[in-house]
């Protein structure tokens, strides 16, 4: 036989074990099915239970936003693998390729995936360990025994451990108003990963927020009372603290103490592996059979020179668990490296902190953006004259940027790419408390992203990449937004996705691809700012403060935290579940109101009121005010659609006036709501003196307009799109019906198969970027094709079938980057609601005309009307 027919032969009939139950293992089973593999699939794991997501567990769940339970991870797909669960491996022979398990079984393999992760490292004297009170955070059980002991209230906290677990950990304490003192051996939080800049910053953060923070210290014993319980922990300097509950966070120990005997390079920091995630045994052999991925693989990375690097993160999971299955199963010359570039992000005390590269491989530091002062900055990290890594507070959507510059190993210190460049921008030693990494200058850059085109170059100075013109297909954009279209225009959306980038006769240009028009969302040379095109448009609305959806950082981020700290987590998490009464009732209203008419319209008699009155609710306007603002909203929603050789003046006219209408009465409830404070979002906003300050009631006003509009105009293009598709397929109607639990999953489809917000018009080049070998110059008008990209074959399987069972569903239907829908948890909750109540309610619902009218926006897209009928008909 050929290798070409013993490989096939190993797809069909030969045996994987997967060694590791959790993400990496999981996505890596997935993998190997969708590479075609439909041989023998095993999977061990030590823990009992579907495996579930870890990230949350520190965040979420010890907030008490997500239950312990509700961390299961999505499944992509059927894996159809035999499930050995609750028996941890202790031993693997390489010599007759069987796993050994704790029970006494051998498990047979003929390739096997180590996929084991690290488990959290605990106290080191185990009677003081098990007292009642000390935690750890690594399982479910570990985060829901805390999430009980804060719940409780204790009267204090300690946090043994200033990293970035303990520094969560600490964050969500306070969050709940619950004393903590922080224990850190280092000379301050952080500074192990991030050096000593950031480490002054993380300390001022917690010290602001009063924790008791103490660094340079050591706990040398905990001390519990005669029941067993935690009560006080002494430190080497002679003091001690008193507390109900201790959390070690110490850091973690891979899990690799079973691979002891078995010949492997595997020690205290991982599994040694090549670049195709192949392990390596102790005399340094690749072993072809044996394969790691996850927490405990250690790879080289080339763009740090080779170095073996562990990466204990959730993307880096999931990419090296997939490079991994795809190399078990395919031939030498078509397997993959693993080229990763390592990111990681945290919360704590209300900043967002993300860094990308490995700030420990640097000599230097500088901050290139913003100021330390306000928490809002960028660090970029250095080594020898290149850039190594950046750590960004506050300012995650410019990571990209630098995440290019260590590609192509740029000089050090980079440029700033913003106006907000400090004043002082000088480098200064990273200062990490131990050795510093030695490393020589770069040699290769990444030069592929998709998985096929994976390769390094060698490089000895930055390069300026050229760019290409594309000039696209007007003609089909054209088509487009022509109106005969409205009611089916994916099959132009494939058309246009043929040019990724199209250049349009008028200078703008369409992009219309998954990968496309995510790269372009999350790329900090993008403008929401219209001031920023080389030709400015008007001001829609004379006299009005904009939204902070068409403002660029740091203005955006400034404002869209201070609506946030009222909207959503971590503030206020349980706004969308405190509605929960309210929507439903509102809901049941409606349809009560549609009792026995045997034809209805969907849009006029329920869609369109419903996420007024909830908006409404939501701001707190009083209920006499409500008829008003529901006829403004329906005056601006038929203006936006107004073309002028169709329709009388008079429906633009009226738009105008109500835009007025709108924003003076706002303006006034505003204005009462000062010194007032109340339970409506206007008042809150008019009485916050937050961390940034309180809003303008200008901004209080665009903000309220915001979701007032915006809000109202994406319910009801997904109620009603939902509806539409729900009626075209009734064996997913009766699904549902039988399955209530099925809307969550089906509204997150109806986001990406049918959603309420097609394109985006208006974006704008702050700088010249490049997209698909495509430059775009600065000042460019973008056009960005949601909908296109989430039925971008690319990305999603069959992607023209209507699947609620899909499971890899990130869909572009509530957009990304940091202008990702506002209201996007309200309007899936407000949906979910509807469309389970619709689908019980009515009786035998059927379509009248099917297609029905569209309105003509090809922008926001959605019936104009839905009549239905209902009954016997």
């Amino acid at each position: 036989m050929t290798s070409a027919d013993n490989l096939q032969a190993f797809k069909r009939d030969g045996r994987i074990v997967v060694v590791g139950a959790s993400l990496a293992g999981l996505r890596a089973a997935e993998a190997l099915r969708d590479e075609g593999f439909t041989g023998s699939l095993t999977m061990i794991g030590d823990e009992l239970g579907e495996p579930y997501d870890r990230p949350p567990l520190s965040k979420q769940v010890l907030t008490g936003w997500v239950p312990a339970g509700g961390t299961a991870l999505p499944r992509r797909r059927g894996i159809d693998a035999e499930w050995l669960l609750g028996v941890p491996a202790s031993g693997l022979d390489l010599a007759t390729n069987h796993v050994r398990l704790a029970d006494g079984r051998g498990v047979p393999f003929d390739r096997v995936l180590i996929s084991t992760g690290v488990r959290a490292r605990p106290w080191f004297v185990e009677s003081e360990a098990a007292l009642d009170g000390v935690f750890v955070v690594r399982t479910r059980e570990h985060a829901e025994s805390l999430q009980r002991a804060l719940a409780a209230g204790p009267s204090r906290v300690l946090v043994i451990g200033a990293g970035f677990t303990g520094s969560e950990i600490a964050s969500i304490c306070r969050e709940r108003d619950i004393p903590v003192t922080v224990a850190e051996l280092g000379p301050a939080p952080l500074v192990g990963a991030l050096g000593a800049l950031i480490g002054e910053v993380a300390a001022d953060m917690q010290r602001a927020h009063a924790v008791d923070l103490r660094c340079g210290v050591k706990v040398t014993r905990l001390e519990g009372d005669a029941q067993g319980r935690f009560r006080r922990a002494h430190f080497d300097d002679g003091s001690t603290v008193d507390a109900d509950v201790a959390v070690v966070a110490l850091g973690s120990i891979r899990n690799t103490e079973w691979l002891r005997e078995s010949g492997l390079a595997a020690g205290v920091w991982g599994i040694t592996c090549d670049t195709g995630c192949r392990a390596l045994d102790i005399n340094g052999r690749v072993t072809d059979d044996v394969f790691a991925a996850g927490d405990v693989a250690r790879c080289p990375n080339p763009i740090y020179e080779y170095r073996l690097i562990s990466q204990e993160h959730w993307a880096n999971a999931v990419e090296q668990a997939e490079i991994a299955a795809h190399n078990m199963v395919s031939a030498q010359a078509d397997r993959w490296p693993h080229l990763s570039i390592p990111l990681f992000w945290s919360i704590q005390f209300g900043v967002n902190i993300k860094s990308v590269g490995v700030p420990t491989f640097a000599d230097e530091v500088v901050v290139t953006q913003g100021s330390l002062d306000d928490h809002r900055f960028v660090t970029a990290y250095g080594y020898r004259g290149r850039v190594t890594a950046a750590v960004s507070f506050n300012n995650a959507k410019w990571l990209n940027h630098y995440r290019r510059l260590i590609e192509t190993a740029a000089p050090f210190p980079p440029p700033c790419p913003t106006p907000d460049q400090p004043a002082d921008m000088k480098p200064v030693p990273v200062d990490f408390p131990g050795p510093a990494l030695i490393a020589q200058g770069a040699t290769v850059i990444v030069t592929g992203h998709d998985p096929g085109e994976r390769r390094v170059a060698a490089v000895h100075q930055h390069r300026q990449e050229e760019g290409r013109i594309t000039t696209g297909m007007p003609g089909t954009l054209q088509r487009i937004f022509d109106y005969s279209a409205r009611a089916d225009p994916y099959p132009l959306y494939a058309e246009l996705r043929e040019t990724p980038v199209a250049r349009q006769e008028d200078g703008s240009y369409v992009i219309s691809t998954y990968r496309g028009i995510t790269d372009i969302l999350n790329d900090p040379h993008l403008s929401s700012d219209l001031r920023n095109l080389s030709r400015p448009m008007p001001p829609a609305e004379e006299g009005a403060t904009s939204s902070f959806i068409h403002m660029d950082s740091p203005e955006h981020d400034r404002l869209r935290r201070m609506a946030m700290r009222h909207f959503g987590p971590p503030h206020t998490p349980g706004l969308v579940t405190g509605l929960e009464g309210f929507l439903t009732a509102t809901v049941g209203s409606l349809i009560d109101d549609l009792a026995g008419k045997e034809q209805i319209d969907v849009v006029d008699d329920f869609a369109s009121p419903f996420p007024v009155t909830v908006t409404c609710h939501l701001l707190g306007v009083p209920r006499e005010d409500e008829p008003r603002f529901h006829l403004w909203v329906n005056d601006i929603m038929n203006s936006i659609d107004y073309n002028p050789k169709t329709d009388p003046k008079e429906k633009l006219d009226k738009g105008v006036q109500a835009r007025k209408d709108l924003r003076q009465c706002l303006g006034e409830l505003v204005e009462q709501r000062h010194g007032r404070p109340g339970d409506g979002l206007l008042s809150r906003l008019a009485n916050d003196d937050g961390p940034d300050g309180r809003m303008a009631d200008a901004e209080i006003v665009a903000t309220a307009r915001l979701l007032l509009i915006a809000g109202h105009e994406t319910v009801v293009n997904l109620i009603t799109n939902g509806m539409l598709t729900l009626l075209r397929h009734p064996q997913v109607l009766q699904r549902l019906r039988d399955e209530p639990d099925l809307v969550v999953p089906l509204v997150e489809e109806l986001l990406r198969y049918e959603p309420p917000v097609h394109i985006i018009p208006w974006r704008v080049a702050y700088s010249d970027v490049t997209v698909a070998d495509t430059v775009i110059p600065q000042g460019s008008q973008i056009m960005l094709m949601l909908a296109s990209g989430s039925r971008d074959p690319k990305r999603f399987h069959d992607p023209d079938r209507f699947d609620p069972d899909r499971h890899d569903n990130q869909h572009l239907g509530f957009g990304s980057g940091i202008h990702l829908c506002f209201g996007g948890p309200l309007a899936r909750r407000e949906t979910q609601i509807a469309l389970t109540a619709l689908v019980r309610r009515l009786d035998r619902p059927r379509l009248v005309v099917d297609p029905p009218p569209y309105r003509p926006s090809p922008v926001l897209r959605g019936p104009i009307h839905l009549d239905i009928e209902q009954g016997d008909g």
